[in-house]
């Protein structure tokens, strides 16, 4: 019996993000393929000009050395290359239940995908946004001597209830028995220390 030697996976549907996310932090600074290639050889990374074009086009895959000092060069993060453009949450092997703040989260180290890690975020964020509804009312109750506050005021406090609303619809997603609006249940969690 003859076995088939395996080469590898091909590239992902997250190597696809790498590589746009490569080309547009290295355009936002204006640095030109020439200059990326020679700062990458002076930290040790030899990679030429086609190489790095290759890398964006999504024609050849970045390993995790290459990923740390082109983030580094780039003036921006590993975790940001990593993370899927706006309102995406595809990643490898990542289901696409996951909302986009919740994938950024998680790339950032900030949350674990688990049910648990979504609970304590949702819950986290119900009660730091109830917060600030109550600062925005309370301000706007008792006045302020610039119109333009106001108005500001205003519309802040309309996009943290929009916010709430948001945070409610996923907190029924992840409990439907409402734990992530269950107060007593966060101050068990996140409370001072007795």
């Amino acid at each position: 019996m003859e076995t088939e030697r395996v080469r590898g996976n091909p590239p992902g549907i997250t190597n696809t993000h790498v590589a746009a996310n490569i080309r547009a932090a290295r355009q936002a600074i204006g640095m030109d393929l020439r200059t990326m290639s020679d700062a990458l050889d002076a930290a040790g990374r030899k990679l030429s000009p086609s190489g790095i074009s290759k890398l964006e086009n999504g024609d050849r895959r970045v390993d995790v050395d290459d990923l740390t000092v082109i983030a580094y060069l780039l003036r921006t993060s590993p975790a940001a290359l990593l993370t899927p453009p706006d309102e995406q949450t595809t990643l490898t092997g990542v289901p696409e239940t996951y909302l986009p703040e919740e994938i950024e989260k998680w790339a950032r180290g900030e949350l674990v995908l688990t049910s648990h890690g979504l609970l304590a975020y949702w819950q986290q964020e119900w009660v730091q946004n109830l917060n600030r509804i109550q600062y925005f009312e309370s301000a706007l109750r008792h006045g302020s001597p610039n119109q333009a506050s106001h108005d500001d005021y205003k519309k802040r406090l309309a996009d943290l209830k929009e916010r709430q609303r948001l945070i409610r619809e996923r907190g029924v997603q992840i409990d439907p028995t409402g734990r992530v609006f269950d107060a007593a249940d966060y101050l068990d969690r996140f409370g001072p220390a007795e």
